[in-house]
């Protein structure tokens, strides 16, 4: 290989970890000079879904080559790439499934898929909920304690620098809480960011809600709280109720909160006892598990289904054993993982099948329209053409009222037909003006008056409806019709891109099992 040819090679990681040789494209030799519509629609020639799937994927992140990410994680951003920046994120032409939807032609509106799962975390004040989060990232970012520690939300993401948001911040980092506001004027001052560059778990797949430590009594909070949780709830795609065992977990603001989550939201929500390892003897483990559920049996739905496992943060001091399922909380985390990577490609290929029916709508809107104007441009020109026969009328009946007048009439007598006498076509054209002495407009008084104005009412009547006839719709110019061809084709790519992560999908469970 030439200097040049190694000056033009560079290694880069794609989005899927895989290092790859990406070569400068060379410029397109074509006519057109329109870059983004040449390299989108034009100039490419046929490729396969595999082929697409497979190209490397230009990053402009400082990701080190050696840190892969997740199947899982792999496919959520794939799928957001797909709908923020398209087939080649970061090349010229390359358009997302977002910007295709918002073109003027189809005027759709669609949502990008979340590329995180949402999890929120509600329970008693010291109900081991920060810990948890700590836990599962391997990082304290939660303050934790027997106080009121978290006495607003904190959002907990991973990202590449440890950084901490607050307020204003918080809301533009995070679209989905423009609505938080109204449950409170100090709520803005109660919701925070924790930015983690973990990679603990599935945590690069996670989004963690920490709400406020619910309690009752004198306690007041500068907002709803339970309203923002329910609002909250929306957004989410799992909730985590942990109840402690020593005597907060029955509160009536988290009962009340519980039976809010379970008019709308009854399928995101886990139940389990927290702390269990303060609570050493079994008998009394199970009279709270008891008081809890019996709390519990009315104000939730399903109940048939309801679990309590008992869950604690490892220790290697229990004197007896007991029975932890901390790791089913990381099994329904994983679960909801799974579940919206089913659940965005679904979207996706929903999203993809609406942007092809819609651009078969928009053809046959347009065909339409031509039609229709066509009709209307027919009917105008004949409408304008009667116009002007009423209008030639009305001025050759004018003319005959003047004609028809004294002054006129001798004028013409004396003057003009006598100097017409060598032209006999035009004399006898200025004598047929001319009254003869007979009735005229069949005997009525100021008939010629009111001919001119029957003719010119109908000429405006015509005029008007006219107006309204000839109404042209717009149309596709034939640069449109290319356009919508080539988003056509784009997105039956991107389909076809779709079956690829599926089938990703599925090979990692076969392989996982």
């Amino acid at each position: 290989m030439g200097k040049n040819q190694k000056r033009e090679a560079k290694n880069t990681t794609d989005t899927l970890g895989m290092s790859s040789t990406v070569r400068t494209p060379p410029r397109c030799p074509c006519i057109h000079r329109r870059r983004r519509v040449c390299s989108l629609f034009l100039c490419r020639g046929p490729r396969s879904a595999t082929e697409i799937w497979r190209e490397p994927i230009p990053t402009t992140d400082s990701t080190p080559p050696t840190l892969t990410l997740t199947s899982q994680e792999r496919i959520l951003k794939r799928i957001h790439e797909l709908y923020e920046k398209g087939l080649n994120p970061g090349s010229d032409g390359s358009v997302g499934l977002l910007s295709i939807a918002a073109d003027p032609l189809l005027q759709m509106k669609i949502y990008k898929p979340r590329k995180k799962v949402n999890v929120m975390l509600i329970g008693n004040h010291s109900a081991g909920k920060s810990s948890f989060i700590n836990w599962y990232i391997g990082e304290s970012v939660q303050t934790t304690g027997v106080a009121i520690e978290t006495r607003g939300f904190t959002f907990v993401t991973s990202g590449r620098k440890r950084d901490t948001l607050k307020g204003d911040a918080t809301f533009a980092f995070y679209d989905h809480l423009d609505g938080l506001s109204k449950f409170g004027k100090g709520i803005s001052e109660n919701v925070f960011s924790e930015i983690s560059t973990s990679k603990d778990r599935n945590f690069s797949c996670v989004d963690f809600v920490d709400s406020p430590g619910l309690v009752d009594g004198e306690m007041e909070y500068p907002f709803d709280v339970t309203e923002s949780i329910v609002f909250l709830a929306d957004h989410v795609d799992l909730i985590l109720c942990f109840f402690d065992p020593i005597g907060q977990a029955l509160c009536k603001r988290t009962m009340k909160t519980i039976e809010r989550l379970n008019e709308h939201h009854a399928e995101k929500l886990a139940y389990y006892m927290s702390k269990a390892d303060q609570v050493e003897k079994e008998h009394d483990r199970q009279r709270v598990l008891i008081q809890i559920t019996q709390n519990l049996a009315g104000r939730i739905k399903n109940s048939h289904a309801f679990k309590l496992p008992t869950i604690y943060l490892p220790r290697d001091d229990l004197a007896v054993p007991i029975p932890n399922a901390l790791e089913e909380v990381c099994d329904d985390i994983d679960k909801a993982i799974r579940l919206t990577v089913q659940k965005n490609l679904t979207t996706m290929r929903d999203d993809c099948d609406a942007i092809v029916a819609e651009v078969a709508n928009a053809r046959e809107v347009n065909v339409a329209r031509r039609r229709a104007n066509a009709s209307a441009t027919a009917k105008g020109w004949a409408l304008m053409v009667f116009g002007w026969f009423l209008l030639a009328t009305l001025f050759y009946t004018a003319v005959l009222e003047a004609c028809a007048t004294k002054p006129v009439t001798t004028a013409l007598r004396t003057h003009a037909l006598p100097a017409l006498a060598h032209r006999p076509v035009f004399r006898d054209l200025v004598e047929g003006l001319l009254p003869d002495g007979g009735r005229r407009w069949f005997g009525v008084d100021h008939g010629g008056a009111v001919a001119m104005g029957v003719l010119f009412v109908s000429f405006l009547v015509v005029q008007f409806v006219k107006s309204r006839v000839w109404k042209l719709s717009p149309t596709m110019t034939k640069k449109d019709a290319k356009r919508l061809a080539g988003y056509e084709t784009y997105v039956k790519e991107v389909k076809a891109v779709r079956e690829e992560l599926f089938k990703e999908y599925f090979k990692q469970i076969h392989d996982a099992a």
